[in-house]
Formats: structure tokens, C-alpha cells, sequence
């Protein structure tokens, strides 16, 4: 005779959170491809060496910062109604309650603008800007 140890019954039905990432505009790449080029261009000329150890040093620092933000942005809505809103490890990270948007604004072409009850406005780039607002509209009813 077999004893069953574990069994599963569905109580509810789980929901997970879901997670945006952005899209990175074509000016971040120009603005990279510019500084490295700026950076080369200041080690071919050789000014003094200190001059140019702190330029190309502050140089690759910024490009580092855009990198990273063009990387680690994301845009996370969560089953308890909020909308978390994460630039990256260098930026302070943004939660709004569903509940608090007033109304989301396409300004661009792949750029939406969240606005809030106390105006307030966060500007957000997700990928697949469609499938976003309707996951809002599910979450926040």
C-alpha cells in the first residue's frame, strides 16, 4: 500500500511579476561611438601626461555610466500593483502604486510618459510598449 508523503492541490492561482526591459535609443550608441572617438583621438595628439590620463579617465568613466544604464534599465510591474522603475545600480529606484497614474502618454516613438495624480512625470522607453500597458491595465484592476 502506498502512503502519499505530499499532495498538491491548487488553492489559487499564482501570478508572477512581470519585467520590461528598455530600449536603448540610437543617440546612446552615437554618444559612445563620439567619446571613443574623442578618447582616441586626445592619446594619438599626446598632450602632457597627466592632462591626459584624467580626460581619457573621465571619458571612459561616462561611457561606463551609460553602458551601464543602457544595460540595467527595467521596468517592473509586480502582482501587488506597483510599478518599480529601475535606472540602473547608479540611480535611485522609482516605485509607484498603479493606483497613483493618472494617465500614460505616447511621446515619441517608442517613448511613453507616466504621469500621476500629484503630476508627476517619469519618462520610460520600455520594449514592447503595447503588451506594457495592457499588463497595467490587468494589474490595476
Amino acid at each position: 500500500m502506498r502512503s502519499s508523503l505530499f499532495t498538491f492541490t491548487p488553492q489559487r492561482q499564482y501570478t508572477v511579476n512581470r519585467q520590461f526591459h528598455s530600449t536603448t535609443p540610437f543617440g546612446n550608441y552615437v554618444l559612445l561611438a563620439a567619446l571613443l572617438s574623442v578618447a582616441i583621438y586626445i592619446l594619438w595628439q599626446g598632450l602632457s601626461r597627466q592632462i591626459t590620463g584624467i580626460i581619457i579617465a573621465a571619458i571612459l568613466v561616462f561611457m561606463l555610466i551609460i553602458i551601464e544604464r543602457m544595460i540595467h534599465t527595467c521596468y517592473t510591474i509586480t502582482t501587488d500593483g506597483k510599478l518599480i522603475i529601475d535606472k540602473g545600480r547608479l540611480a535611485k529606484v522609482v516605485v509607484l502604486n498603479l493606483k497613483d497614474i493618472k494617465k500614460i502618454d505616447k511621446i515619441r516613438r517608442s517613448s511613453l510618459v507616466v504621469v500621476t495624480f500629484d503630476n508627476k512625470e517619469y519618462y520610460i522607453r520600455p520594449q514592447n510598449e503595447e503588451e506594457f500597458i495592457k499588463c497595467i491595465k490587468k494589474y490595476r484592476s
